[in-house]
């Protein structure tokens, strides 16, 4: 998911009350001082303080607005923004088409989880009960067992499994970096972040994305190292890309490659 921020001009009161929490149907295209229009999707967040624009395979253009926010500026947004619309929806379309060719397989024979250097085999077992669970066995062998049939279920009881192994794999990955670098944070979390590989809070708590775990070494090194680094400069200056270089030196390439990482993602982890 691609996303770009920009700066709000409000309306008045008025038209908070006008605009509510909802989807606003999809603008179909329209022409604009020669550029196309492209269909979109207006979203009102309470919590909005700017306005954001999202690309996704699931959604298309999304513009999320504050309560208040003029829709008629958005057409001038989205002009302004081609560019990096035309860019991020390149990025979506092979994303897409990724998710199209490996549609068939639904349920995963196997995980490779490349940060770990950990290949499982997956084995599914159907039994009587309605509950999906996993089963460890030793020689890097997952048992699902259960109500099969249910590929959502089972693909979820991965996902939970893949939650645990990240809780205890990455974390502890970060602490070791945390003591050879010297830098503290308060506590880290696993979480399961649609738009971000991890993030770094004001209280310094660390949250990372489970889906590290599908990931070459050196890219959730980079991650990891990006985010300790929020720890002492909580934002994206110069002295904060000085001071990551100096624990990665080849961060930049680091950085432009994790925007292609998802490939390493099963795209059946993605649709869950």
């Amino acid at each position: 998911m691609s996303q770009e921020f920009y700066p709000v001009r409000r309306k008045a009161s008025k038209m908070a009350f006008e605009l509510k929490e909802v989807v606003v149907q999809p603008r179909q295209p329209e022409q604009l001082e020669e550029f196309t229009l492209p269909s979109y999707s207006v979203r009102v967040s309470s919590r909005a303080k700017y306005v954001r624009l999202k690309v996704s395979v699931e959604r298309g253009i999304e513009v999320i607005v504050p309560q208040g926010f003029d829709p008629a500026q958005i057409p001038e947004i989205l002009q302004k923004k081609q560019k990096w619309l035309k860019s991020a929806e390149d990025r979506i379309a092979q994303h897409r088409e990724f998710f199209v060719a490996d549609s068939s397989t639904r349920l995963p024979e196997a995980l490779f989880l490349q940060s770990m250097g950990e290949q499982w085999t997956i084995q599914y077992q159907g039994t009587l009960s309605s509950r999906v669970s996993i089963a460890f066995q030793s020689n890097s062998r997952l048992i699902v067992r259960g109500f099969i049939e249910d590929e959502t279920a089972c693909q979820l009881a991965l996902k939970r499994w893949i939650m645990g192994r990240a809780q205890e794999c990455l974390v502890s990955w970060l602490q070791k970096l945390s003591e050879i670098h010297g830098l503290s944070f308060e506590k880290a979390v696993v979480r399961g972040q649609k738009t971000c590989w991890a993030s770094c809070s004001h209280r310094k708590t660390i949250s990372l994305n489970y889906k590290l775990l599908f990931l070459p070494p050196h890219l959730v090194h980079y991650v990891l190292i990006h985010e300790l680094s929020h720890t002492v400069h909580l934002n994206h200056s110069r002295q904060f890309w000085g001071f990551v270089g100096t624990l990665e030196p080849d961060y930049k390439a680091a950085d432009q490659e994790l925007k292609e990482a998802w490939r390493y993602v099963p795209p059946w982890i993605e649709r869950l």
